[in-house]
């Protein structure tokens, strides 16, 4: 279990934080808080990890684990030493909202501060009942279900070859795993990641690979308190209460799945584009490329979704038509580099996509 906690606060908190200051120190002037922008890129670390991994894999094969290893290490040092005087600008502003709680929890307002408390009570209470199902149930329950053991298998093919490349192979190999690989790696690539580490200390097991699902549903939690907290905590409250009525999302919590991890990712996309269209200001712009690429990155649907993210900018913003179209292939650009390089190469040397029927193609 010690080793899970070094992958995940590695992975989802460490490499988050230091992409999230990285963007920070892009940020010249813009129209939500740092708070906020640590919120979405909580998110950003796995799948970014993913990414590197990907290139890794497909352009240098075969190597040490201890190289890619290394070789991703390496990426987030270089974002930490090019963005490092503004952790301090991030560091203060997380005090200040554990200060603004901590008074909100003492106001001499003894509505506000019941209305506080009842809220907080009810949510913590709602997070602590997740935590108990992910750590009791979530990460010792075997793989099960079509995602956790599909994406998990091209994992573990991945870590065995040491490479991720796209070739043709007739007859079809009997390799006793059959699956058209027509979406997107990166789900596959954290069970891979985690194998890599495993490796240095002889260690089995799936535990971070299986914890992603329950992680980003807490995350997508978070996303429905911080914005309908803006109108009422009751608000807010009532909204995680509806989230966790409906079943499917509850799975989310105690199964295996990559719902949860696509769907967050295509939510903050979205935030960007909102931001985009309404305020247009350039580090809106930047975000929504690049969450709109991890998106496209994590699922297939992800992938054709983003694009529409593109039109919908083009149609919404306001400007000359010279204006909006730069803006659009601004973000497509980022979509490529950060997701649909993938299915481009798919195309052309995979399985096809979901475009043309390459049965007879083999991918791993």
């Amino acid at each position: 279990m010690i080793l899970f906690f070094v992958k995940f606060i590695l992975t989802n908190i460490i490499f988050s934080t230091v992409i999230c200051v990285f963007f920070l120190s892009l940020k010249k002037k813009s129209v939500f808080s740092n708070r906020e922008l640590f919120l979405y890129c909580l998110g950003s670390g796995p799948v970014f990890t993913s990414l590197i991994l990907y290139f890794l894999l497909l352009l240098l094969p075969h190597f040490p684990y201890f190289f890619y290893f290394l070789s991703v290490l390496a990426v987030y040092v270089l974002l930490f030493s090019l963005s490092k005087k503004y952790y301090g600008v991030l560091w203060k502003d997380l005090s200040d909202l554990l200060r603004q709680i901590k008074m909100n929890f003492s106001s001499p307002d003894m509505k506000k501060r019941r209305e506080y408390i009842i809220v907080s009570a009810l949510l913590l209470l709602m997070l602590f009942a997740s935590l108990f199902l992910y750590l009791t149930n979530t990460l010792q329950t075997p793989l099960d279900g079509t995602d956790a053991l599909k994406y998990g298998t091209l994992g573990k093919i991945f870590f065995q070859e040491k490479g991720l490349t796209y070739r043709w192979v007739r007859p079809y190999p009997q390799t006793g795993f059959y699956f058209d690989m027509n979406t997107a790696p990166s789900f596959s690539l954290l069970s891979t990641w985690e194998r890599i580490i495993n490796s240095f200390f002889d260690a089995g097991g799936d535990v971070y690979y299986k914890s992603i699902s329950a992680y980003f549903a807490l995350l997508i939690l978070t996303l429905f308190v911080f914005w309908l907290s803006k109108k009422s905590r009751y608000l807010a409250l009532l909204g995680v209460l509806g989230l966790l009525s409906g079943f499917s999302f509850f799975q989310t919590l105690v199964l295996q799945h990559l719902d949860s991890y696509r769907i967050f990712l295509l939510l903050v996309s979205w935030i960007f584009l909102g931001y985009a269209v309404r305020k247009k200001d350039d580090f809106s712009f930047l975000l929504l490329g690049v969450f709109s690429g991890f998106a496209a990155f994590a699922h297939t649907i992800g992938a054709v979704i983003v694009i529409f993210n593109c039109l919908v900018l083009f149609m919404f913003l306001r400007g000359d038509i010279r204006y909006r179209l730069s803006k659009a292939a601004k973000v497509f650009l980022l979509i490529i580099l950060l997701g649909w390089v993938h299915y481009v190469l798919d195309l052309f040397w995979g399985y096809g996509w979901i475009i043309f029927d390459r049965n007879i193609t083999y991918w791993g």
